[in-house]
């Protein structure tokens, strides 16, 4: 008998609820089956991160935030059981491919969760002021001088013209039990992740990705110097850090222009999985 010859399908109409119900779960394997390669074969750019991030924006709104990874699964879950009433497959296989192929198709449309590397404390950072000259230093000053003996609201206006720039960050992450391998080794496999992001600018950058930023390692502890943009004299920055054989570390500093960061981080240990830690928690940033 030649291939593609089907025996048993039924005809429009005459589907049972049971029947609906296996077509949901069929549904539902196909999006889990997408959803557990996407979140493996990606990392950090599984477009799983960026989906949490859409949905606690839209949950804030509605008065909640705090959305943890394994809802954001359940519904991708529940959404391929539904779809199958609008696709409307006949048998379970295609109800499976239809469910995989779905979810394939928005991993594909979501844009990855990746951050920028650091900046250097020295730096001039993108999209501020570099520093004045010596020579252009005089000329604000004796400004800044001539308008606040005429004027201090031109005073003031001429002194935030200057504005903040950044803020110097130095982190130190301690490990007391220290880290399973080599660093290159970890974050090659995923198993070392971090990020620091600014609440008052919505930017976000990778602990462990350099653009002029310093990662070294003392002991059982990285220590990291950066650069952070800033737009005001203050912000609150969060920090998160990821290791094989730790907990998770969130942990939120308040900064200012006026004084270095000097923020530490104390891991704690943990044998519970990365995976099902990260499942655990709402990826804001």
């Amino acid at each position: 008998m030649p291939y593609g010859v089907k025996h048993g399908v039924k005809s429009p109409g005459n589907f049972t609820m049971g029947d609906m119900m296996g077509l949901a779960l069929s549904g539902s394997a196909g999006i889990i089956a997408a959803l557990v390669t996407d979140y493996q074969q990606s990392g950090e750019a599984s477009a799983l991160y960026t989906i949490n991030q859409w949905v606690v924006q839209l949950g804030s709104i509605l008065g909640f935030s705090d959305i943890p990874l394994w809802m954001v699964v359940i519904g991708m879950t529940v959404l391929g059981a539904a779809s199958i009433f609008y696709f409307q497959p006949i048998t379970r296989q295609g109800a499976f491919a239809q469910g995989f192929g779905l979810l394939a198709v928005l991993m594909t449309a979501v844009p990855a969760n990746l951050a920028g590397g650091l900046q250097g404390i020295n730096d001039n950072l993108p999209g501020l002021e570099p520093a004045a000259t010596t020579r252009e230093a005089s000329l604000q000053g004796r400004l800044y001088n001539a308008a606040y003996s005429a004027s201090p609201a031109q005073a003031i206006l001429v002194q935030d013209r200057r504005g903040p720039s950044k803020y110097d960050v130095h982190l130190t992450v301690n490990f007391p039990e220290g880290l399973p391998a080599d660093i290159s080794t970890l974050i090659r496999r995923g198993a070392l992740r971090g990020r620091l992001h600014n609440e008052d600018t919505d930017q976000t950058w990778d602990l462990f990705k350099s653009s002029g930023g310093t990662v070294r390692q003392q002991g059982n502890s990285l220590v990291i110097h950066a650069g952070v943009p800033a737009r005001s004299q203050t912000a609150q920055l969060w920090v998160r850090v990821e290791a094989q054989g730790y907990a998770i570390q969130i942990e939120s500093y308040r900064a200012s222009t006026n004084n270095a960061v000097e923020w530490t981080v104390n891991m704690q240990p943990s044998s519970t999985p990365l995976f099902m830690q990260r499942l655990n928690k709402s990826y804001w940033f």
